[in-house]
């Protein structure tokens, strides 16, 4: 049988030999000495650095950011302003436009007129044809020339034939044109009757004048026997309310003869119209009555129109706080007069 030889009780891998002893009890490296190899902190100049360089970029970024809102700011503002002038220029034009419908200028009454700040095109409706012209009823009397400043039923008052062919096209508040031989003048009325024997009664407001055109019987307008007929039109108008600087677009009356309008933009400064004619004179308003042939109606070939606007609201990102203005201007050339003119020559 073999022998087992005893472990030595000095044997150096005995659990109790000092060697072993001394090892279990040897303290672990101190990391924080010098040339251990390991760092687990900063020295206070490494967070001084550390915090300087976050501030430096924290303020640049914050700079940044704000120069950018400022001009992000100030670029809506001024795109603000520009999409209002589009839209004034560009309804504008179109109620211009439209001035000339189925209407025949001559010397002293045009479908566009101007005057200040005041551009208004007239026009006459489709509904869905061209508007109802209606006769006088002609007076039993057999004098050629009605009193002055009266209708064939009173003061501001005519009554017309109703054919009853077409639903009645006149309601109270609209405009109508009041022709009396070659000579036009505009109405608001404030009344319609029912008919009565094949005929309404057309009372209007005694305005002597409506926008820049003449009204009513105003000037001396004596009403003749023959020649006067009644119809409905579309005038629409834009003009500057200086006591808060709003451009007003209006195309409604009231039955009493009073204008209802509405704000088509704001922080309008100046709005000036001026209409050009064939031979290139420019002029502020028509007049077919003077001794100028120059500014006639029949003449007119565009309107400019010219308008001073700031933006909306202050800001000191646009223009240092200060009120931004912008000058804009159109220039509207209404086919129909070109037609007209054309058809003319």
């Amino acid at each position: 049988m073999s022998r087992t030889r005893a472990a030595s009780p000095m044997s150096p891998m005995s659990p109790m030999s000092p060697m072993s002893s001394m090892s279990s009890r040897r303290p672990a490296p101190d990391v924080s000495l010098p040339g251990t190899g390991v760092r687990r902190g900063f020295t206070l100049i490494e967070l001084l650095i550390s915090m300087v360089l976050g501030v430096v970029i924290l303020a640049a970024s914050a700079n940044f950011a704000t120069a950018t809102l400022r001009s992000s700011r100030a670029n809506d503002l001024r795109d603000g302003l520009n999409r209002d002038a589009r839209f004034v220029g560009m309804s504008i034009s179109r109620d211009v436009q439209d001035g000339g419908i189925s209407i025949e200028s001559s010397q002293g009454f045009g479908s566009i007129a101007t005057r200040g700040d005041t551009v208004a095109a007239l026009s006459t409706p489709y509904i869905p044809n061209e508007a109802e012209m209606y006769s006088m009823v002609v007076p039993v009397d057999t004098a050629s020339l009605l009193p002055l400043g009266m209708g064939n039923c009173g003061v501001n008052c005519i009554d017309v034939t109703d054919p009853n062919v077409v639903p009645f096209q006149l309601r109270p508040g609209d405009v109508a044109m009041l022709q009396v031989q070659n000579v036009q003048r505009l109405i608001v009325l404030s009344a319609v009757t029912t008919p009565v024997a094949g005929r309404r009664r057309l009372v209007f407001s005694n305005a002597d004048s409506l926008f820049v055109w003449p009204a009513g019987l105003s000037g001396g307008l004596r009403l003749t026997r023959f020649g006067v007929g009644v119809q409905r039109m579309n005038v629409t108008a834009w003009f500057r309310n200086g006591s808060d600087s709003t451009l007003r677009r209006s195309e409604i009356f009231l039955a009493d003869g009073s204008l209802r309008d509405g704000v088509a933009a704001r922080g309008v400064e100046a709005f000036t119209t001026r209409l050009q004619f064939t031979n290139g004179v420019e002029r502020t308003q028509a007049n077919g009555v003077d001794a100028d042939t120059t500014n006639d109606y029949n003449r007119i070939v565009s309107v400019r129109v010219r308008a001073r606007m700031r933006v909306e609201r202050l800001d000191r990102s646009v223009n240092g706080g200060a009120p931004l203005f912008r000058q804009y201007e159109w220039r509207i050339t209404p086919r129909n007069l070109i037609f007209e003119r054309n058809r003319v020559l």
